[in-house]
C-alpha cells in the first residue's frame, strides 16, 4: 500500500513537471508550422523579441511572400497582434483579406497608421503594452542600430514579439534585432508520373535565415511537391567554388540538392 501511494505520488509530480514544461515551452516559441524550421530553431521563433523580414526579387517592395509566411505563424498563437503601417504611403500593400486566408483572423488584428518618422517609436511603445501577442510594423527604410536595441528591450519588457517588414530595397545595416530572413519564389521540380513529367508547382517559396544570434544561416526550399524540405547553411550555399562544395558535402546531417537563397 505505502509502495502504491509513493507511486501515485511520484506520477503526479511528473505531470506537474510536464505542464509547467509545456506551458513554459509555448511561452517561449512562435511555432512556424514547417516541422524542418522548428526543429532548426529548437522550437520555432523566440518570443520576446524582434524578428526582421525580407523580400526577394520584384516582391522587394511589395513583400507579399513575408506577410503572408509571419501571417500563418501568428494565426497559430493566441492574443492581439498589432499592425502599424506608415500613413499614406499610397501601397496599399497590407489587406485584411490576404490576412485572413493566411489563417490570421480579423477579430485578433488591430490595424494602426502612423507617420513613417513616429512608426518606430509607435511600434516601441506598442510593445510595452501588456497583453499584446505581437506587433507587426511596415517599414519604409533601413533600422538603425539604437532604435534596434529600443524595440528589444522594449519586446523583453512585455514578452511581446516584434516583426520588422523592410518594405523597400535599400541595403540593411547589423543592428540587434533577434533573426533576419528572406522569404522568396522558388520553383518546384516537375512531379513524374511514369515517363510523363507533370507541370511543377507555383506554391513553393524559399525560406533563407540570414542571421541570427548564437547560430549559423540556413536556407530552406519550402514546396508542395511532396519532396523533402533541405537544409543547408547560407554562406555555403552561396557559394560556388570548389573548395565551398567540399566543405559543405562534409557536414553531417545535412540533406544535399539546390538551395535558393
Amino acid at each position: 500500500m505505502k509502495n502504491g501511494t509513493e507511486m501515485a505520488r511520484l506520477r503526479d509530480s511528473v505531470a506537474r513537471i510536464e505542464q509547467r514544461y509545456r506551458k513554459s515551452f509555448a511561452a517561449l516559441y512562435l511555432e512556424t508550422g514547417l516541422p524542418c524550421v522548428d526543429e532548426a530553431l529548437r522550437g520555432g521563433l523566440r518570443r520576446g523579441v524582434v524578428h526582421e523580414f525580407l523580400g526577394a526579387g520584384y516582391d522587394r517592395v511589395l513583400c507579399a511572400r513575408p506577410t503572408h509566411f509571419i501571417a500563418r505563424v501568428l494565426a497559430r498563437a493566441t492574443g492581439p497582434v498589432i499592425w502599424i503601417v506608415p500613413a499614406a504611403s499610397g501601397q496599399g500593400t497590407l489587406t485584411l483579406a490576404g490576412l485572413e486566408t493566411a489563417g490570421l483572423a480579423s477579430e485578433r488584428l488591430l490595424c494602426v497608421e502612423a507617420e513613417p518618422a513616429r512608426l518606430v517609436g509607435t511600434m516601441e511603445d506598442v510593445l510595452r503594452t501588456p497583453g499584446v501577442t505581437a506587433v507587426v510594423a511596415d517599414l519604409t527604410g533601413p533600422l538603425s542600430l539604437t532604435a534596434s536595441r529600443r524595440l528589444h528591450l522594449a519586446a523583453e519588457h512585455a514578452a511581446a514579439t516584434g516583426f520588422l517588414l523592410h518594405r523597400h530595397d535599400r541595403p540593411l545595416s547589423p543592428n540587434a534585432c533577434w533573426t533576419r530572413w528572406r522569404v522568396g519564389a522558388a520553383p518546384s521540380g516537375p512531379v513524374i508520373l511514369g515517363r510523363r513529367a507533370l507541370l511543377p508547382f507555383a506554391e513553393a517559396f524559399s525560406l533563407s535565415l540570414l542571421r541570427r544570434r548564437g547560430g549559423e544561416a540556413l536556407s530552406w526550399r519550402i514546396g508542395t511537391d511532396h519532396a523533402a524540405p533541405s537544409a543547408l547553411p547560407l554562406a555555403a550555399a552561396l557559394a560556388h567554388d570548389t573548395l565551398a562544395q567540399g566543405a559543405s558535402s562534409q557536414r553531417s546531417g545535412l540533406a544535399t540538392g539546390a538551395v535558393w537563397a
